[in-house]
C-alpha cells in the first residue's frame, strides 16, 4: 500500500476526520441505547402479537376492515421483528461490505432473501398442515431441517469466499511469475527510431511491474451462483412470526388471511433489511472514497485478505448457528422468538 501525502490541513482530510468523529459518536450512542431499543422492540412485538390474534379472529366476521388492519399490523410487526440481532443481517452486511456489489444488487439480495423467508413459512405450513394433514410436531421437525439447510448454505458461502480468495491469489502470483520470466527479443535501433520520443508513461490497474495496485470490480465478479447462495442462506430459515400466524389462522379457519399476513410480515422485514443494506453500501463507498482522497492506493492483496476473512466469518457463523440448533433441538422453534 502506497501513500501520497497531501497537505496537513487539506479539505479532504478535515472532512474525513469529521466524518470519522461523527461515525464514532453515532455508533457509541447507538450502543449505549441498544438495550433500551431492544426492550421497546420486544414490548411492541408482544402487543402486535396480541393484536394479530384478535384481528385474525375478527376476520371471520368483518372481513374487509379487519383484513386491512391485519395486513397493516403484520407489516409493522415485520419492521420491528427485523430490528433485533440475527444471522440474516450479519450475512448481508458482511457480504456487501466485503464484495463490490452495486446498490441495486444489494437491495435485490435483501428483498429476495426476506421474501423467501415468508414464502418458506407458507410452503411448510401449507404442505404439512393443509395438504398432508400432519401435526405441528412434524412442522416443527421440518422447520428445523430447513434451518439446518440454511446454515449449511452459510458455511458453503464461506467456503466459496475462501476458494475465490485463494484462486485470485494464485492468478496474481502466476501472472507475476510469467511476466518476470518473459524474455523479449533485443534488436538494435535505427537512426529514426532512436530519436522518436515515446509517449509519456501512463499507469493503469496493472502496470509494467507485474503487480496490480487497484482492485477492479471485474476481478471480483459476483456470479448468480454466489448471489443465490446468499439468498438461500438467509431465506431458507422460516420466519417464526409468520409460522405462528399461519398456524393460528389455519386453526380458526381463516388460512387465506394468514398467508396474506405472513407475506406482509416478509415485506416489512424486507424494508428493514434493505435499509440496513443501503446504509452499509454507502458506508463502504464513503470509506473507499475518503481513502482515495487521502492518496491511498490498495493492492489486490487487500481484496484477497478481506474476502478470505469474510469467508472465515461465514464459516464460523454457520457452524455456531448449526451447533446452537443441535443443542436446542428439543425445544420448539414455533414457541421461541427468533430474530431474522
Amino acid at each position: 500500500m502506497s501513500i501520497n501525502k497531501p497537505g496537513f490541513f487539506s479539505l479532504s482530510k478535515i472532512i474525513g476526520i469529521l466524518f470519522l468523529l461523527l461515525l464514532i459518536t453515532v455508533i457509541y450512542q447507538f450502543h449505549q441505547h441498544w438495550p433500551m431499543l431492544l426492550q421497546i422492540s420486544v414490548s411492541w412485538q408482544k402487543q402486535l402479537n396480541h393484536s394479530l390474534t384478535e384481528l385474525l379472529q375478527a376476520t371471520s366476521q368483518d372481513t374487509l376492515h379487519s383484513g386491512l388492519m391485519l395486513i397493516s399490523i403484520s407489516f409493522l410487526y415485520g419492521l420491528l421483528h427485523a430490528v433485533g440481532p440475527g444471522h440474516g443481517k450479519l450475512i448481508i452486511t458482511t457480504y456487501i461490505a466485503t464484495n463490490p456489489t452495486r446498490l441495486k444488487q444489494s437491495v435485490i439480495l435483501s428483498l429476495l432473501s426476506s421474501l423467501l423467508q415468508g414464502l418458506v413459512a407458507v410452503i411448510l405450513v401449507s404442505a404439512i398442515l393443509v395438504i398432508f394433514q400432519l401435526s405441528t410436531r412434524h412442522l416443527n421437525l421440518v422447520s428445523q431441517y430447513s434451518e439446518k439447510l440454511s446454515y449449511g448454505f452459510v458455511i458453503l458461502l464461506g467456503l466459496l469466499c475462501c476458494f475465490k480468495a485463494f484462486r485470485q491469489l494464485w492468478k496474481i502470483n502466476h501472472k507475476s511469475k510469467a511476466q518476470a520470466l518473459r524474455v523479449r527479443t533485443v534488436s538494435p535501433l535505427n537512426t529514426t527510431q532512436a530519436f522518436v520520443m515515446s509517449p509519456p508513461y501512463q499507469s493503469d490497474a496493472i502496470c509494467n511491474c507485474g503487480h496490480q495496485h487497484v482492485i477492479s470490480p471485474q476481478q471480483l465478479p459476483i456470479s448468480l451462483k454466489t448471489q443465490a447462495i446468499v439468498v438461500f442462506s438467509m431465506g431458507l430459515r422460516p420466519c417464526s412470526g409468520a409460522l405462528l400466524v399461519l398456524i393460528f389462522s389455519y386453526v380458526i379457519g381463516v388460512y387465506q388471511w394468514g398467508i396474506i399476513a405472513a407475506m406482509a410480515m416478509a415485506l416489512g422485514t424486507a424494508l428493514t433489511i434493505c435499509t440496513i443494506a443501503i446504509f452499509v453500501y454507502f458506508l463502504r463507498d464513503t470509506a473507499m472514497y475518503l481513502a482515495k482522497k487521502q492518496g491511498f492506493t490498495f493492492s489486490a492483496y487487500w481484496g484477497i485478505i478481506i474476502g478470505f476473512c469474510a469467508g472465515l466469518v461465514f464459516i464460523l457463523l454457520g457452524l455456531l448457528m448449526y451447533q446452537s440448533l443441535a443443542i436446542d433441538g428439543m425445544g420448539s422453534p414455533l414457541l421461541s422468538p427468533r430474530q431474522t
